[in-house]
């Protein structure tokens, strides 16, 4: 394995350096380390079968037999850092506009679908950050966001994650009431991005084995079809989505950093609505 610094010129110019490392080495594999590598010179490094690693987020490696793969983080943050699923369900509604402030946590639990002791707890998270402040009318505890707006999107953005838990290729019948479009297949109904040949579609995961017992849904071969992707969420997709689909943050949330560059860029164009 050899390290080339990332600012090395062109792919056609290290292939010239690779030839000349190979013979004075008298060796056939070499795998050239890049500290990130963006989806223009990945597909050119990938059409040339030019071995490469980015330490933690990609490697290809086609003289092993060794694939594309790519891992991608939400941010640096930490776990800890990062807000659970149903307070991040409250920032979110609160972004895209829901009537949250004053709300006590019976009613919230009711319109999240949650346990009041889960509100709870995502409030004690919310105050303890600084997001939300300590409010109580009478005997009762509200909620009451400290900004909104650009400034709570600044304020959280770097502790949002993912929703998507696991995306699952399956067969069956997948009534459309149970689930919200997403990935490229919501993609495309908020940009112009073109629809997938495969549909998207998103559920709760705490629901995903009740669903797929009761739709007798079947894994499916890639090649299939007649498949459709399922995406298991943390929390319920419906919560917050608009007219059958995924809500434009949790969406882009889930597909800002698809290695795919088409995807990555529709991802940003979600949030050109919002005034952040």
């Amino acid at each position: 394995m050899v390290a080339v610094p990332a600012w090395i010129g062109g792919v056609e110019e290290y292939l010239k350096h690779r030839d000349q490392i190979r013979r004075r080495l008298d060796s056939s594999l070499l795998v050239l380390v890049l500290e990130g590598v963006p989806a223009a010179l990945r597909r050119r490094l990938v059409e040339k079968r030019v071995a490469f690693i980015s330490p933690g987020t990609q490697f290809y490696v086609p003289e092993a037999l060794l694939d594309l793969r790519e891992v991608y983080s939400s941010r640096p943050a930490a776990p800890s850092e990062q807000l659970s699923p149903t307070a991040q369900v409250l920032v979110l509604a609160a972004l895209l506009g829901h009537e949250i402030n004053d709300a006590n946590m019976t009613q919230l639990a009711d319109r999240y679908r949650v346990a009041i002791m889960s509100i709870s707890r995502a409030v004690d998270e919310l105050e303890a950050l600084k997001l939300a402040q300590r409010h109580h009318v009478g005997r009762q505890r509200r909620l009451r966001l400290r900004m909104d707006g650009a400034q709570l999107w600044r304020a959280v953005e770097d502790r949002l994650q993912s929703p998507v838990r696991k995306s699952r290729s399956v067969i069956g019948d997948l009534p459309e009431d149970l689930t919200v479009l997403a990935g490229e297949s919501a993609l495309a109904r908020y940009t112009m991005l073109a629809e997938p040949k495969i549909i998207c579609r998103a559920v709760p995961a705490f629901a995903w084995k009740r669903i797929a017992k009761d739709c007798e849904l079947e894994s499916s071969w890639d090649h299939d079809e007649r498949r459709q992707e399922v995406q298991t969420w943390a929390y319920d997709p419906q919560l917050l989505s608009e007219d059958g689909t995924a809500d434009r943050i949790s969406l882009y949330l889930s597909t800002r950093h698809d290695p795919d560059e088409r995807i990555a860029q529709a991802a940003e164009q979600l949030l050109e609505p919002f005034e952040w």
